[in-house]
Order: structure tokens, then C-alpha cells, then sequence
């Protein structure tokens, strides 16, 4: 191929133009890549070692989704999706226990059953409803004396909601790797 060439031999390079949104996912790459960065030491500090995931590919695709939206700073994705996979494990879990009744009524009925039957540590438990409650304003039309919205949650922790929100994804994410390192069976 040949090179196009000024009057003294020099290669003229052809000019690269950014269009306004290329440039826009650039700045906000840049912007957002040291604490992008965190988040992804956090999840290579966290996410088990060695595991093998079995199940249907929604789990398993789920599960790698939720630590992407982490690390992207999808929070509420991480929340929902979080609290979705960990109801899925508690879930299967109870029904190898014979304890298939309970888990048609959701997670909340899980938890109680869990709670009684002793199946996991009371805290773990507890933290896990904890999620239950802060997903539910985000997928359920709830009153405004909610007590677990993100703005009486923000207002009460003097928080912005982006600092709350990422709270909550974080301790999603360490919920969810507290449950895969001290597995339910």
C-alpha cells in the first residue's frame, strides 16, 4: 500500500476525529477509572479463590454480571441482582433441607425459616433480610414512611444517595462473598 506523502517525503497521517459522544465515554472513562479500579481490587480481594459454580446459566451468568455492575458502578444492579442470587442459594439450599414449602413465598418467609431452622448464622441471616429491605423500594412502589428508602437511608446516615447506594452495593458484594466462603451446605 502506498503512503500518502507531503512535497518532502514526510507521511501525511490522516486525522482521527472523535465524534462529541466518543469523546464524552472517553472523559468519563478517564473520570471514573481510579475508582473503578478500587472496586475491582475489592472484588479480586474477595471472590473465591476456587469454585466451581454449577447450576443453570442464569446463575452462573448472574453472578458474574453482579460483580460487573460493581465494578461498573451499576449500584442498584448490584443490590438487585445480589439480593436475586443469594434468594436463588437460600432457596436451593431449603429445598435440599425438605424445606420446599417455604420457598414460595419469598425471601422474607425464607428468612424466617432459615432463622428457626437454624441454617445459617443469625448475622448472616440478618444482613441478608437487611438487602431484602433496601431492594424493595427499587422494585416495589413503597409508602413514602418507608423506612428503607434511599433517601430516609441517606438522609438518616448523612450520606448523598451515590455514597449510600455504593454503600449498599459493597455490602451486598460482602454478603455475597461471606455466603460463598462459608457455603450453605
Amino acid at each position: 500500500m502506498e503512503k500518502n506523502t507531503d512535497l518532502f517525503g514526510n507521511e501525511i497521517k490522516k486525522k482521527t476525529y472523535k465524534s462529541a459522544t466518543e469523546k464524552e465515554l472517553i472523559n468519563s472513562d478517564k473520570v471514573l477509572f481510579s475508582e473503578r479500579l478500587e472496586r475491582l481490587k475489592f472484588v479480586k480481594k474477595h471472590n473465591p479463590k476456587v469454585y466451581s459454580m454449577f447450576g443453570d446459566l442464569e446463575f452462573v451468568f448472574t453472578f458474574s454480571e453482579i460483580q460487573q455492575c460493581y465494578v461498573n458502578g451499576h449500584f442498584i444492579a448490584t443490590i438487585v441482582l445480589s439480593q436475586s442470587f443469594l434468594e436463588k442459594l437460600l432457596d436451593i439450599h431449603l429445598s435440599k433441607k425438605g424445606l420446599e414449602k417455604a420457598t414460595k413465598y419469598g425471601l422474607e418467609k425464607m428468612i424466617k425459616v432459615a432463622v428457626k431452622e437454624n441454617i445459617l448464622h443469625p448475622k448472616v441471616l440478618e444482613l441478608l433480610n437487611n438487602l431484602r429491605l433496601k431492594r424493595n423500594p427499587f422494585i416495589h412502589s413503597k409508602d413514602w414512611d418507608y423506612p428503607h428508602t434511599l433517601s430516609k437511608r441517606s438522609f438518616e446516615n448523612r450520606l448523598r444517595p451515590e455514597e449510600q447506594l455504593e454503600k449498599d452495593a459493597s455490602e451486598a458484594m460482602s454478603l455475597l462473598y461471606t455466603i460463598f466462603k462459608y457455603p450453605l451446605d
